[in-house]
């Protein structure tokens, strides 16, 4: 391919991105994503051995 036709489309796909972004359409996370509710999270918490929420919360400050 020469540079000519690599710089034009280049161009192209520049201008395709910056008019996706203008319209302010973007992808966007799925709910699976989401980290549930407290129970949950802190159901995970103490399956890997860390405190549970309630705990984690109530702390007032950072262990020194």
């Amino acid at each position: 391919m020469d540079s000519d036709r690599l710089l034009k489309l280049k161009v192209v796909a520049m201008v395709v991105v910056m008019l996706e972004e203008s319209t302010g359409d973007y992808l966007q996370t799925s709910p699976q994503r989401d980290p549930g509710s407290e129970w949950s999270v802190d159901h995970r918490r103490v399956a890997i051995g860390r405190r549970s929420l309630s705990n984690f919360k109530s702390k007032r400050s950072s262990s020194r």
